[in-house]
């Protein structure tokens, strides 16, 4: 039975402190990866739903609790970060659940490593690929990506709560908002706030995404990948045309060799926030069914 608070935990890595969560559980192992700009209490929803299974969550580098350095957020250094703690932790042949960013540190966890995997779940992510869209430029990708500049808002911590509690993610998280806030912003001594993720790292993040080319990995990953996208009933084109998510999703389950797609309709990107139990429940039947072992 999981814990009804995961335990914190840290390991040193790579000249990193890492943290990660620890929900406890018994069962398959699942590693718990967070999107862009998150933490590993992201999943605080979703990991009750997992009680039969052994549940970690990581804060990835530059992230929650973890150490804050200004180097290595390519997605090889990261992958190496990831399987260094799945070794590390003496973790038996996980499954990686990523959410955005974090399905595509999985993608490449599982290039990078095709035998330490069961498998890979990649919720509303990878599949993110913006440099293969006719006419995208890094730096029109580089200003829609670019997130608030924290430092010129001086949010105190009760206005930024008080702002996001009336927001659709807010009403979303309940009384768990104010953990994975806390988890994410940092009080300064002048009672402001500012993101954990520092802006340059983050955007280290951002070209890092650009530079990947994810696609070019789905033909080289051997191990089984359930692709869980999400979106609204407005993106989805009038005319029958596949929007650009939908021509990413068809390429990958073309090419991986052992896939599965499971649309979550009328879904926000945050969909482990929305809807945490279809996640679960998604996961769990793939696990019961033997798709992660074969």
């Amino acid at each position: 039975m999981l814990t009804s608070v995961p335990e914190k935990k840290f390991l040193d890595l790579h000249r990193l402190r890492f943290h990660y969560v620890d929900w406890g559980g018994r069962g398959q192992p699942l590693v718990l990866l967070h999107g862009l700009a998150s933490n590993a209490r992201f999943w605080d929803l979703v990991a009750p739903y997992l009680s039969a299974y052994r549940v970690l969550a990581i804060d990835q580098r530059g992230h929650g609790s973890t150490s804050k350095t200004t180097i290595g957020y390519d997605f090889r250094t990261v992958s190496e970060d990831i399987a260094g703690l799945i070794k590390d932790l003496d973790i038996s042949r996980p499954v990686i659940v990523g959410h955005s960013w974090g399905g595509n540190v999985a993608m490449q966890v599982a290039y990078d490593n095709p035998e330490l995997l069961a498998g890979i779940v990649c919720i509303d992510g990878g599949l993110i690929e913006p440099s293969s869209f006719e006419g995208a430029t890094w730096e029109e990708t580089s200003k829609a990506m670019t997130p608030p500049d924290f430092v010129s808002l001086k949010l105190t911590w009760a206005s930024f709560l008080e702002r996001m509690s009336g927001t659709e993610i807010g009403i979303l998280w309940g009384d768990n908002l104010h953990t994975f806030l806390r988890a994410n912003f940092e009080i300064q001594s002048d009672g402001t706030i500012l993101p954990r993720l520092s802006m340059q790292n983050h955007m280290s993040i951002v070209r890092a995404i650009w530079d990947q080319e994810v696609s070019k990995l789905f033909d080289q990953i051997t191990c089984p990948v359930l692709m869980i996208p999400a979106r609204r009933l407005n993106e989805a084109s009038s005319s029958g045309t596949p929007d650009k998510k939908q021509i990413q999703a068809d390429l990958a389950e073309q090419l991986i060799p052992t896939s599965r797609v499971i649309w979550m309709e009328d879904s926000i990107h945050d969909v482990p926030v929305q809807r945490p139990k279809e996640i679960a429940e998604a996961i769990i039947n793939c696990l019961q069914d033997g798709f992660f072992h074969r």
